[in-house]
């Protein structure tokens, strides 16, 4: 039976091997000549022109020399105390009946931000503490805007310095002027918004 079934095989795969030689051998010639065709294409083309680079100007260096200066990033006063009130340092003229020395503000500071707003346009909403510092957040009632200051920082329109701050409240010494040439201190409250 062997023998019957053999030759029928061998035909087959006779068969088979040359119709894939022949699909192999038609496909590979064709696109080998399409191809070289393309690449000769590529070849014949001009290389578009490329302008030269600009000639680079020469920047003379500027040295920035900061050794005269003080460092940004040391506080000028030692805040880590405690609640107590921070000395204020004034300078004095006399009264009117140039007897007795009043007290005036650092006119010569600049003044900004949250010290351009009365205080009574300032509320406290929170605290907040970091490195040992208690923050308090102070929120404008015209603008929406959220200040966090802490113990002398300054806020108010009075020259105000802020003296104590706590949980609930917070102390600021302000400088008023009596209408008469001098100053008198004061100490504001501003309390925790409830709520």
């Amino acid at each position: 039976m062997t023998n019957f079934r053999q030759p029928k095989y061998r035909y087959r795969f006779g068969f088979y091997s040359l119709l894939i030689t022949l699909f192999l051998s038609a496909c590979g010639d064709r696109s080998m000549r399409d191809l070289k065709k393309e690449l000769a294409k590529i070849e014949a083309r001009e290389n578009p022109h490329v302008d030269a680079m600009p000639d680079i100007k020469q920047i003379n260096p500027y040295f920035y020399e900061v050794q005269h200066l003080r460092d940004p990033f040391i506080p000028l006063k030692d805040n880590t105390q405690g609640p107590n009130p921070i000395n204020i340092p004034k300078t004095t003229t006399r009264g009117k009946d140039g007897k007795e020395p009043c007290p005036t503000p650092d006119s010569n500071r600049v003044r900004v931000g949250i010290e351009l707003m009365p205080l009574d346009a300032l509320q406290m909403v929170g605290t907040l503490e970091a490195n040992k510092t208690l923050w308090a957040l102070v929120i404008s009632k015209s603008e929406g805007t959220i200040y966090h200051v802490k113990q002398g920082d300054y806020m108010g329109q009075y020259y105000g310095k802020i003296i104590n701050v706590s949980e609930t409240e917070i102390d600021v010494l302000e400088q008023i002027p009596d209408g008469e040439g001098c100053w008198k201190d004061k100490i504001s409250t501003i309390q925790l918004l409830d709520g």
